[in-house]
């Protein structure tokens, strides 16, 4: 019932936008079947806003009051459309005529139509740039990158200008984190053989000086091959991926170009390559409740693989035709699918708490072109729209087993999306019992009956006569495991060491060889116990020598370490001397965290050094 209440269809044709009703109305269009010109159609799901531009200008409706507008500027030729987070605030980018001083870039409140509340020149802006202004969570303050800057302007007064900078050299995009403490991430493309890199800064590294020395990132990646990125930031804003992209694959394997994963926890413990299959990346997502990420790679059939947020796979999808995946809003459910050049299967999914994913259910979806799941997150709807194919338009509603719900055809369709739902109406519940198992063979029996694949007359009994067979499927790929969780075994890391060499261990791993070579020694001598006394003070005098040997042994290692240890004790303190010079009402708790450790971290170099002497 309430998914019949609150779920929306929103539909854009050449005609407008109209608004569908739920499944129990059979996603009639409301309104007697009125339509809002638009050509660029924005929705924000977490402040409910429609936004839609035509050549009349920028209309915004609310969808959690009913539709009703709240907002109209008259603006022409609009192609860019953005909503803060609060709500607060509207963005628009408009093309620009070549008039000179033309302020293009706008940013509106959405509750005084008169004027925008800040404006500037914009020469371009791409889908890949946009947006280009940013906001924190709590709309205190909006970001904009410049060339070698990033600036940062209060929303409570745009009049005053910029507030703070941030400098960075060779700054090519950023990505606010969400989150209380949000962190800045920022993308440095390569650069005359320099290697390109992504980097974290807090906060309270924005300064009002317009000059200064560049302040220390908290967390740092470097990398080769690439010439931009996009920085994705999960929910809670403590880890981060790099979805790299280079324009030539120097292995010759990809003619669009070579691709990399890099991740980066936000406290810089952790930074790494996302080990993946040979091959492009198809796709990349973070659960919404940013537990989890799902990345769909390798040459075709692809590979799918789930993440935890410190990058652990989890488990493992296995092969197939498939390039996109999508959560649902609970991160409960996601599907798996391949659209574009691939047949359309879609796989269901149901992620269980020890991370084993279940099937729920599989159908085809044949010349899907978009899909995305329902606010209530039982829900799918996919798409045939113009242009990418001008003929056999429409929508498709799947329930979460990949039951089709409803079919509607649509003589030009441009876009379809799930219209917003207010906070609380829907609440997370697992899948159904009877749901579960019952379209695992094709939904609706689409699937059912279907033909088998041909084979060349060359090739039959091919196995009889001796003649070649193919070995190549892309439904999946032989050489891969089967799907599962990923069971982890401790690997002998090869050492990098001259032959000969011993592969030092480290201090705990000493001890306990210690602890075990006392233990047995001490078995044999009492063992021995009715032997004369001379071989018992040879047990001893053996004893003894060992102890020695692994004693000078850890002592060695301790000593080779410690350079080591004072040198990344030292970069801490620099710094903690960077948070001193900060302002005390600016710091943030981990930077609070930090200065109260330096004298413990003063204390350890102090004996460390003692240690080297």
């Amino acid at each position: 019932a309430a998914m019949a209440a609150s779920m929306r269809v929103i539909e854009r044709t050449p005609e407008g936008v109209a608004v569908r009703a739920g499944q129990d109305e059979k996603f009639q269009i409301l309104d007697n079947g009125s339509r809002t010109k638009a050509s660029v159609l924005q929705i924000s799901y977490k402040t409910g806003h429609l936004v839609f531009s035509s050549q009349e200008g920028v209309t915004v409706k609310s969808a959690f009051e009913a539709y009703k507008t709240v907002f109209f500027a008259k603006l022409t030729h609009v192609v860019g459309l953005d909503v803060s987070p609060l709500g607060n605030f509207l963005v628009t980018y408009q093309r620009p005529s070549g008039d000179k001083g033309e302020k293009n870039l706008k940013v509106w409140s959405l509750k005084d139509e008169s004027a925008p509340v800040y404006e500037q020149p914009q020469k371009a802006a791409s889908q890949d740039m946009w947006p280009l202004y940013q906001f924190d969570e709590t709309e205190t303050f909006m970001y904009r990158a410049v060339s070698n800057e990033v600036h940062a302007l209060k929303c409570s007064a745009y009049g005053d200008g910029i507030s703070t900078r941030l400098r960075v050299k060779g700054l090519d995009s950023f990505a606010i984190s969400h989150g209380k403490f949000p962190k800045i991430a920022i993308y440095v493309p390569e650069s005359k053989g320099a290697p390109g890199s992504v980097q974290v800064y807090e906060m309270s590294d924005f300064t009002s000086e317009k000059t200064g020395a560049a302040p220390q990132p908290c967390a740092r990646r470097s990398f080769f091959r690439s010439s931009r990125a996009k920085l994705m930031w999960n929910a809670s804003g403590n880890a981060l991926l790099a979805w790299a992209f280079s324009d030539v694959d120097k292995t010759n394997q990809n003619y669009f170009g070579e691709q990399s994963l890099h991740y980066l926890s936000a406290d810089g413990n952790l930074e790494q390559l996302v080990e993946l299959k040979d091959g492009p990346i198809h796709d990349v997502k973070w659960s919404p409740n940013g537990q989890h990420f799902v990345a769909v790679h390798g040459f075709m059939p692809a590979k799918a693989t789930l993440f935890d947020y410190k990058c652990k796979p989890i488990y493992d999808f296995g092969s197939g035709p498939r390039n996109t995946v999508q959560w649902s809003p609970f991160s409960r459910f996601l599907i798996l699918g391949g659209f574009g050049n691939l047949p359309g299967d879609i796989e269901f999914y149901d992620k269980k708490a020890d991370g084993k994913c279940k099937v729920m259910g599989k159908v085809r979806a044949a010349c899907t072109v978009n899909c995305s799941w329902a606010p209530d997150g039982r829900h799918l709807i996919t798409s045939t729209t113009s242009p990418r194919l001008r003929v056999d338009n429409g929508f498709k509603v799947f329930h979460y087993n990949g039951d089709l719900v409803h079919e509607e055809k649509v003589d030009v369709l441009l876009e379809v999306e799930f219209g917003p739902s207010p906070p609380g109406v829907f609440e997370d519940r697992p899948a159904s019992p009877g749901k579960i198992g019952k379209n695992q063979k094709g939904g609706s029996g689409q699937n059912a009956g279907r033909p088998a694949a041909y084979v060349p007359p060359h090739l039959k009994n091919a196995k009889n006569k001796g003649q070649p067979s193919s070995n190549f499927s892309l439904a999946y790929d032989k050489k891969e495991d089967s799907p599962g969780k990923i069971k982890f075994q401790v690997s002998q890391r090869s050492s990098n060491l001259p032959p000969g060499a011993e592969l030092a261990t480290s201090k705990a791993a000493s001890k306990n060889a210690k602890r075990r070579q006392r233990k047995k020694a001490a078995q044999a001598a009492g063992e021995g116990g009715g032997t004369n006394a001379g071989s018992n003070q040879e047990v001893k005098e053996e004893v003894a020598q060992v102890s020695k040997a692994l004693e000078e042994k850890a002592a060695l290692q301790v000593a080779a370490d410690a350079p080591k240890r004072i040198r990344n004790l030292e970069k801490k303190l620099r710094q903690i001397e960077q948070i001193k010079a900060k302002p005390a009402d600016a710091l943030t708790p981990e930077q609070l965290k930090k200065l109260e450790s330096e004298p413990q971290i003063r204390k350890e170099i102090e004996s460390l050094r003692k240690e080297c002497q």
